[in-house]
């Protein structure tokens, strides 16, 4: 029990780190929150860093859930199950307690801990995540439905009623963080990347 409690707050603090707001200060000298949408993820990081830096951060984020996860499977002192310890990444990632309980909208983090349980339907949620961002060029839009895609999956292909809750708990996070974001779609004012399907070249 005193082993999965402190990886359980490992977990949680590891989660609550913010790359993105540590990669642009160190390497580019940029404060996440002063730039563009002020979120310290993975697509502000894109827009503020650039490829290289969107990209380390969104690899830093996706691991740090991954990791726990791989940690928890691989050791049978942890009894408890490896997705209580990802989520508490991914509570930590949206509700960092170094950032007054502020953060990312758990997009990365979601992603790393379905890969390193459940490969298959993450990498389908990764995919519908592509196709909506190219036809849409909304990365809102796309995170959702990624998310969404991997609960549908999950409760038509596997029996695994733990990873479905967890999938469930974490389309509510994504929603809930992406709330602004929704009342945008709704009305048309929603933000679009410089690339995909009708972007002018």
């Amino acid at each position: 029990m005193l082993l999965n409690l402190l990886l359980l707050i490992i977990a949680y603090l590891l989660g609550s780190v913010p790359f993105g707001l540590l990669i642009g200060r160190v390497f580019y000298q940029t404060d996440l929150r002063d730039y563009g949408s002020g979120n310290i993820g993975t697509t502000n990081a894109f827009r503020a860093l650039g490829r290289t830096g969107g990209l380390f951060v969104f690899v830093c984020d996706m691991l740090k859930a991954g990791l726990i996860v791989l940690i928890a499977q691989s050791f049978t002192v942890f009894t408890w199950h490896p997705l209580v310890y990802g989520i508490a990444v991914i509570l930590g990632h949206s509700f960092s307690i170094f950032l007054k309980f502020k953060g990312g909208k758990a997009v990365a983090s979601s992603f790393g801990m379905g890969l390193f349980y459940a490969p298959l339907i993450s990498l389908l949620g990764i995919g519908a995540f592509f196709l909506v961002l190219y036809f849409s060029r909304m990365v809102s839009l796309a995170s959702i439905t990624g998310v969404l895609t991997a609960l549908v999956l999950s409760l038509l292909f596997t029996s695994d009623h733990f990873l479905q809750l967890i999938l469930v708990i974490v389309c509510l996070i994504v929603i809930l963080r992406h709330r602004t974001n929704i009342e945008r779609i709704l009305n048309g004012s929603e933000s679009k990347v410089p690339f995909g399907f009708r972007a002018k070249k």
